[in-house]
């Protein structure tokens, strides 16, 4: 279940982009935080968990030129639109490894296994187990993966390269790393966005202090190895395996369950206010408060005595004689598509009827003076 993250922390340290006046950066911030699950083959015929903020789908089944017989129906799990109806996409995570001459296919020469030519940054592939070879061989998987798996829009995911020592792997850790980089180049050469999928201690046991070119350069980490999500929090913090990357999200498995939280915030907000005179007739305006990160969409809901009022959504709202001694208020909601949405309601000002008020103090006089 996704729940608010309260941050007492000044709103101009959280935030990356704002509306509202800068007076309420002094205010608290309110945010959440996304979560959601990781499934692949293992969940083929068990039921999915409901559909979280997150949603990342093995394609493959366990090794690289296989494919997960449940991809199809686990990616329209994946897929489901939001709630308000906001189109989703599904990361996509897919196997690795550097199995050499033991493996189904290794390349002889700078060509995938379609025939496709590849251009070799590691050198020149005649068949040896080396850096070479294995960058073609990784370029020539990840085609497939792109092109043969089933996975449609393609381009338009996220693909997280899955590197654990279960895989076969060489000594040569100059080749193992340069198959992860001929992935990574098949993958961003067909427009998608790749990042790395692993735990720190096997990436170095797999990779070793190779250093990676720009190829891995810039790419998100997906990191594994956390118990409980407040483990999973706390390595939010670790230091990304890949150059100028960053860690985007962390995994930890509860009850036989990948679940996965993101770094950083979803939507940040801080309380809303009421602007104006809160007479009948008179125009209030509400101050939304500032919000964060960038794209976040606001929506408002006009409350009396604490229920919605009616065609009351918008920014501004005149109170009518209906609202005459009644606590007004505005709750606005921020969203942005991949994260939960953020409700904060304004304190609540009452309603006068200057007017009536003027009438009845009027008759009062009347009465009393005779005029």
């Amino acid at each position: 279940m996704l729940r608010p993250m309260l941050v007492a922390t000044a709103l101009a340290a959280v935030l990356t982009a704002a509306t509202g006046p800068a007076a309420l950066a002094a205010e608290p911030t309110a945010s959440t935080v996304a979560e959601g699950n990781d499934v692949s083959y293992p969940q083929c015929g068990q039921p999915l968990p409901a559909r979280g903020d997150i949603a990342v789908i093995g394609v493959n089944a366990g090794t690289g030129t296989t494919t997960n017989p449940c991809l199809a129906e686990q990616l329209a799990w994946g897929d489901a639109a939001a709630a308000d109806g906001s189109p989703r996409l599904a990361d996509v995570y897919v196997n690795t490894a550097n199995p050499g001459h033991l493996g189904d296919w290794w390349p002889g020469a700078d060509l995938a296994r379609s025939g496709q030519p590849v251009a070799n940054p590691a050198g020149v592939c005649a068949g040896a187990e080396d850096a070479a070879c294995a960058y073609v061989y990784g370029y020539s998987i990840a085609l497939d993966d792109l092109g043969d798996r089933g996975v449609a829009q393609a381009s338009s995911r996220t693909w997280w390269l899955d590197v654990e020592t279960m895989n076969s792997w060489s000594w040569n850790r100059a080749a193992n790393l340069a198959v992860l980089e001929g992935m990574a180049a098949a993958i961003r050469a067909a427009g998608a966005e790749v990042g790395v999928y692993t735990v720190p201690r096997q990436w170095r046991l797999i990779v070793g202090g190779a250093a990676p070119s720009s190829a891995l350069s810039g790419a998100p980490v997906w990191l594994a190895g956390a118990t409980t999500r407040d483990g999973a929090l706390a390595s939010c913090a670790a230091e990304p395996v890949t150059p100028g990357g960053r860690v985007r999200m962390v995994q930890w498995v509860e009850r036989g369950l990948d679940h996965d939280v993101a770094c950083g915030v979803g939507v940040s907000g801080t309380r809303p206010a009421v602007t104006g005179e809160p007479e009948v007739g008179t125009r209030l305006v509400a101050d939304p408060g500032a919000w964060g990160p960038s794209g976040v969409r606001l929506r408002y809901t006009w409350t009396r005595a604490g229920a919605p009022i009616d065609g009351a959504t918008g920014p501004a709202y005149t109170p009518t004689a209906e609202d005459a001694g009644a606590d007004l208020a505005v709750t606005v909601t921020g969203g942005r598509l991949g994260a939960p949405s953020l409700s904060l309601s304004s304190a609540p000002v009452t309603v006068v009827d200057a007017a009536a008020d003027a009438a009845v103090a009027t008759a009062l006089r009347a009465q009393r003076f005779g005029f």
